[in-house]
């Protein structure tokens, strides 16, 4: 009992995508009747049909069943020499069953996309894209890329030139692109290119690209050039004719404000506003200091310039000589020494000013209207230093009338 069979061709070369096709002879050498199905083998069992999928013979009768052989063109597919086997299987007498064997040649399939990212850029100087490979076939891919304009108004890097791209995957190439001919301003360029996909000197992809060529200079820099210079005009027109004037009064009225000393003695008064320095004058006093004055005759009075200085805690004075009156416009206070503690200008033990030795090193104050001192009149200089060493000094100056 059983069944014999015989596959006509055993040897079938295929395309995945289309379709190959065999005949199986099938034989009842049993004494009974039967019916036989067909089982495929191996690793194109998917890809075979069998029409029809079972048949019924009497002893001694034979039949066909075709045999349709259809492999996917799926990416990594299957290719080269793929052994199969058609197993025909009797109902009646299963130890009777039979394995016919073939052999399927599977051709490769070669499909490769290539896509552009960005497909347009821009740039003034250069720009980059990025060369995605796919390889959707059934083999390997070794790839060269290129990259070329036919106006040749670019230039081109390809990094790297040569991938080898294996089935089911994806490989990504940078195109640098360069404009030959950069230009100053004007409106952007359009720069077409192409990039090709080549295997052994066969392309099997290409792609288009495009590159916007923009100025070198760019088209708001005049604009913001222009509106910073009449920004500057309007700020320069605006301190000249509004802020400035306004500064110069508020500053004039402070400063008189100032100079008002809170005290006028016997004999004069005046403001005074303030400044640094050092100095001395002749006079004498508690404590120990020196001074020395220099007179210089200017206009309608005498000019007048001294120093009077300290070296302890204490006063030293300059007195204003019998039958003249002293005109003082400046004082120059000095700290060489960085003492602290009080130090006061005096009109006869009088203070028309007092400042704090620690808040200056030099300090200077020119009146406005000139503080009078009268005949006999001392102008003190009197320091209740905290520090140890009290080096202050001030310099006067102003006009003595008369004498």
């Amino acid at each position: 009992m059983g069944c014999s069979a015989s596959l006509n061709p055993s040897n079938l070369a295929v395309i995945p995508g289309s379709q190959a096709e065999a005949e199986l002879l099938i034989r009842n050498t049993g004494t009974v009747v039967d019916q036989f199905r067909l089982e495929m083998l191996g690793d194109a069992a998917s890809w075979i049909t069998a029409v029809p999928p079972s048949i019924s013979l009497f002893p001694g009768a034979e039949a066909t069943v075709r045999l349709f052989f259809r492999p996917e063109a799926v990416p990594g597919g299957p290719a080269g020499t793929v052994p199969f086997g058609v197993r025909v299987r009797s109902e009646e007498d299963p130890e009777g069953s039979v394995v016919e064997e073939g052999v399927l040649d599977v051709a490769p399939v070669l499909s490769v996309a290539a896509e552009l990212i960005p497909r347009t850029s821009r740039g003034r100087r250069k720009a980059e894209h990025s060369l995605a490979i796919s390889n959707t076939g059934t083999r390997a891919v070794r790839a060269t890329i290129a990259a070329s304009d036919a106006d040749r108004n670019l230039a081109f890097a390809v990094e790297p030139a040569e991938v080898t791209a294996e089935p089911d995957t994806a490989s990504f190439v940078k195109v640098k692109v360069r404009p030959t001919k950069p230009f100053r301003r004007g409106a952007p360029q359009t720069r077409m290119f192409e990039v090709t996909v080549e295997e052994a000197g066969q392309q099997v992809a290409t792609v288009q690209g495009m590159m916007m060529q923009e100025p070198i200079e760019p088209p708001w820099l005049r604009r913001a050039l222009l509106a910073s210079l009449l920004g500057l005009l309007l700020l320069v027109g605006l301190w000249l004719g509004l802020l400035k004037p306004t500064v110069r009064s508020a500053a004039k009225e402070a400063a008189q404000e100032v100079v008002t000393p809170p005290t006028i003695g016997p004999g004069g008064g005046g403001s005074a506003g303030g400044g640094a320095g050092g100095g001395s004058g002749s006079g004498a006093g508690s404590g120990s200091g020196s001074g020395d004055a220099s007179l210089a005759a200017a206009g309608t009075g005498t000019a007048i310039g001294g120093r009077l200085f300290l070296t302890e805690k204490g006063t030293t004075s300059f007195e204003v000589p019998a039958g003249s009156t002293l005109q003082l416009t400046d004082v120059v206070l000095q700290n060489p020494a960085g003492d602290t503690g009080p130090l006061h200008i005096r009109r006869d033990g009088t203070p028309l000013l007092v400042v704090e030795l620690g808040n200056f090193r030099d300090l200077d104050y020119h009146f406005v209207a000139p503080i009078l001192f009268t005949a006999g009149q001392k102008l003190e200089l009197f320091a209740d230093c905290t520090s140890p060493g009290c080096t202050p000094g001030a310099y006067f100056a102003g006009f003595v009338v008369g004498g």
